[in-house]
């Protein structure tokens, strides 16, 4: 039986003001095994977004937008729509305001979601829950499917737990010390739970930058739970 969920050794919330102005370099320092500049990671997500949505989304939310690293990248291959971006930490969206000044940017704070309150048709969640403690993840997700619009959809993409590297990572991260890692069955309950409905659930990332070679072939491995992540995608009926 799957465990619902793997936690880091530290508990105590990490206050995401106070990494803000060096996340950037701490990415970068984090992901030099994979050999490729963060920004890779960023635009692959958005990229498969983009792939294997059925719908062109007219406002996009990302939920946990951070300092807006995927925001560019959903300016980039959804030109036509409206992007936001929500987080809980208001220094990383001054700095997300002064790298993507055309995206909208909101608090998550009660009175702004209710005010979007059924504005979303799609909702991207990058690796926003292992940070939300596990009896505070429904109350986060039904916020989340109260901003989405009626067909709307909703991605969450999360670390592997099962992967070594990703776990390495993990704890070796400054701001994942109160890392609590969801497999992909728990993302997938969350969503359900909440009234969604879940269509799609694959595994991604399997390759660094020394095996680039072989990523033409991950298309192929997606159902195999050794991808340094992985997503579940869900619509709103």
């Amino acid at each position: 039986m799957e465990k619902e969920s793997i936690q880091n050794p530290g508990t105590e919330k990490v206050d995401f003001d106070n990494f803000a102005g060096k996340y950037e370099m701490i990415l970068d320092k984090q992901l030099d095994f994979f050999g490729e500049e963060n920004s890779y990671f960023a635009e692959y997500k958005v990229k498969l977004v983009k792939d294997t949505l059925s719908h062109s989304p007219k406002k996009i939310l990302e939920f946990g937008c951070g300092i807006g690293r995927n925001l560019k990248y959903f300016t980039k291959y959804f030109p036509e729509a409206e992007v936001y971006g929500a987080d809980i930490s208001a220094k990383s969206l001054e700095i997300a305001k002064s790298e993507n000044p055309s995206v909208n940017l909101f608090l998550l704070e009660d009175e702004e979601i209710k005010k979007h309150s059924g504005r979303f048709d799609h909702v991207f969640i990058s690796c926003v829950f292992h940070h939300i403690a596990p009896e505070l993840r429904k109350d986060s997700m039904e916020k989340i499917f109260s901003m989405m619009s009626k067909n709307s959809s909703a991605y969450i993409f999360e670390h592997n737990p099962y992967n070594p590297v990703t776990r390495h990572i993990v704890n070796t991260c400054e701001w994942d010390t109160d890392a609590i890692l969801l497999n992909m069955k728990e993302s997938e309950s969350l969503m359900k739970n909440t009234g969604l409905e879940v269509t799609e659930k694959n595994y991604t990332l399997f390759f660094p930058a020394a095996l680039k070679f072989l990523r033409f072939t991950e298309n192929f491995l997606k159902k195999i739970p050794m991808g340094g992540q992985y997503y579940v995608k869900a619509v709103k009926r």
